[in-house]
C-alpha cells in the first residue's frame, strides 16, 4: 500500500511538471516575434539580393550574329543603395568585381557600366541592366562603337527571402 501512494504521489509530480511545462512553452510572451513581411514599400536602402532566371535575346543574338544555343540559367544579382551600385553574374554580366552604377527611378533600377572591349566582333562601350521592381523582367543591353544599342539578354528577377534561421 505504501509503495501505491509513492507511486501515486511520484506520478502526480511528474504529470504536474509536463503540464506546467507545455505551459510555459506555449506561453505568447515565449513565441517568436512574427517576420514583418513586405508591406509594399520600396527599399531605398541597404542591398536588396535577387535571383534571375535569364535567357539570350532572340534579337540580340541575331544582331550579334551569336550562333551558340545558349541555355536559360539562374544567377544571382544585387542592388546595393547605399554604395548606388549594382552587379549580376553571368558570363555577359556586370560582375561583381566591376559593379556599375546604379539610377533609380520609379519601380526601374538602372545599372551601367562603361566598358571597351571586343566581343562578338563588336566593340562594346557601355553595358546597362534594367530591372522593373514592379514585375520583376530583367534586360540587359550594350552599346556599340558605331551606336547601336543592342538587347542581349533577358529575363525576371524575385527578391531573395532569408527565413530567420
Amino acid at each position: 500500500m505504501k509503495t501505491a501512494i509513492i507511486g501515486a504521489i511520484v506520478g502526480a509530480i511528474v504529470t504536474a511538471s509536463a503540464v506546467g511545462l507545455g505551459y510555459l512553452l506555449l506561453d505568447d510572451s515565449t513565441l517568436l516575434p512574427d517576420i514583418p513581411q513586405d508591406t509594399g514599400v520600396e527599399r531605398r536602402s541597404g542591398a536588396m539580393d535577387l535571383i534571375c532566371e535569364l535567357q539570350l535575346d532572340l534579337d540580340g543574338q541575331l544582331a550579334l550574329g551569336i550562333n551558340a544555343n545558349e541555355p536559360s540559367r539562374m544567377a544571382l544579382a544585387r542592388i546595393d543603395f547605399e554604395r548606388a551600385s549594382g552587379w549580376y553574374q553571368g558570363r555577359l554580366s556586370i560582375s561583381e568585381g566591376r559593379a556599375g552604377t546604379l539610377v533609380s527611378e520609379g519601380n526601374t533600377l538602372t545599372v551601367t557600366r562603361p566598358a571597351m572591349f571586343q566581343r562578338f566582333g563588336v566593340t562594346i562601350t557601355q553595358e546597362t541592366f534594367k530591372i522593373d521592381r514592379a514585375t520583376g523582367s530583367f534586360t540587359q543591353t550594350i552599346n556599340l562603337q558605331d551606336g547601336r544599342t543592342i538587347s542581349l539578354i533577358r529575363g525576371t528577377c524575385a527578391k531573395v527571402i532569408k527565413p530567420p534561421f
